[in-house]
């Protein structure tokens, strides 16, 4: 742990079994983006496997029951689950309607849960040919009556940013605070263990030292870290870190 002094040794992956976590990437990008929070949660001794699915090509359906597949398939007596934007909402799908029993967490980083504003934005733009530039995935998401509340038996974590620098940013009426992709109010689902915000954009979350660290305290204890001791542990990060990626 020399190398990696910002991370609390009371995070680490059990020693008294197997430990795995699942990643789930966004729509229209293929996961390569999460190989830092990958890499990181695998120094914490976490066995991680990336769940990579076509959000252009297939439907909502269809990705909640592969992941449901995949997720059994995964190798553990502990399986947390860790989903970006539209990975977060299809493991709320999984998770309320096929859980797996085993026992773990979830956490959801910058998931639209109760609207997509920029995915009705883009298909109205695009008027017949939306459907292919948002993916059939967030089509059948945002075809959908939201339900608010969290269902599901395990703990839920959220993390949300306020950076608004992304793709909405282009649209001035994009309802405020946002991440540039996904609104703030997007990710506040009801019922849900904790939640924790930071000043980052859409990717920068996945990037950053203190969102990773924010995220193995969740898995090791159900909760965020917040307020000073988040700082103090994080010190050592920033110091190391571009503005950019905090």
């Amino acid at each position: 742990m020399a190398d990696f002094p910002w991370i609390n040794p009371e995070w680490r992956a059990s020693a008294s079994g197997t430990s795995s976590v699942v990643l789930l990437h966004g729509a229209v990008v293929n996961g390569e983006e999460l190989l830092p929070l990958q890499h990181r949660l695998g120094q914490l001794g976490y066995k991680t496997r990336l769940f990579r699915y076509p959000s252009m090509r297939k439907g909502m359906e269809e990705n909640v029951l592969r992941l449901a597949k995949f997720i059994r398939e995964t190798e553990g007596d502990v399986v947390h689950v860790v989903g970006h934007s539209m990975g977060g909402v299809l493991t709320r799908e999984v998770f309320e309607r096929m859980p797996d029993p085993r026992p773990g967490r979830l956490v959801a980083i910058g998931s639209p849960f109760l609207d997509c504003w920029v995915g009705r934005r883009y298909e109205r733009l695009f008027s017949r040919l939306g459907r292919y530039v948002i993916g059939k995935t967030v089509k059948d998401h945002i075809s959908r009556v939201p339900d608010p509340v969290w269902r599901g038996k395990r703990d839920f974590g959220i993390v949300a940013g306020t950076y608004r620098i992304g793709i909405a940013a282009i649209f001035p009426s994009h309802p405020r605070p946002s991440d540039g992709v996904v609104t703030f109010h997007e990710t506040e689902l009801q019922g849900v263990r904790d939640r924790v915000t930071f000043r980052l954009n859409h990717f920068a979350m996945l990037l950053s030292k203190r969102c990773a660290a924010e995220i193995a305290c969740f898995l090791a204890t159900g909760s965020f870290i917040h307020g000073a001791a988040c700082r103090e542990m994080a010190a050592v990060a920033e110091e190391s870190t571009s503005p950019a990626l905090r």
